[in-house]
């Protein structure tokens, strides 16, 4: 499996104080019509709750067997909103997540991915105080 990396950077001004950010890596895992994505709500975070969107894509002829999603949360600046995760709009149950406190994973476990379809997962983190 090929896989693409990419990142982007900004420079400008902000408040008087000359500004540098980086995004995240995108990273592409080149299958023909299978996809893994993950986005935030919001880009700049002042206050609230952050929601992560997760996407996996079949858009081949064949169905993704029970897909397990990983996924190692920054604990140094967010902790994990229990509940939060929801599976095509559903809420998880027990059975369908599980958060690692001490090694900060969140991991979901999906039913199959039929072709042609798309699997979303949402869950919530929250600044650390």
């Amino acid at each position: 499996m090929n896989e693409l990396n990419n990142t982007a950077t900004s420079l400008g001004t902000y408040n008087n104080i000359p500004t540098s950010l980086t995004s995240n890596t995108s990273v592409v895992n080149i299958i023909e019509g299978l996809t893994l994505t993950k986005d935030a709500d919001k880009k700049n975070w002042g206050s609230g709750e952050l929601t992560y969107t997760i996407k996996l894509d079949n858009q081949t002829d064949t169905t993704y067997v029970s897909p397990v999603v990983t996924d190692i949360i920054d604990n140094g600046l967010v902790k994990f909103v229990p509940g939060s995760v929801m599976i095509n709009d559903v809420a998880a149950t027990e059975d369908e997540y599980s958060y690692n406190e001490g090694s900060h994973t969140l991991t979901i476990n999906l039913k199959d991915i039929g072709a042609n379809s798309t699997t979303t997962l949402t869950f919530r983190v929250e600044k650390n105080s």
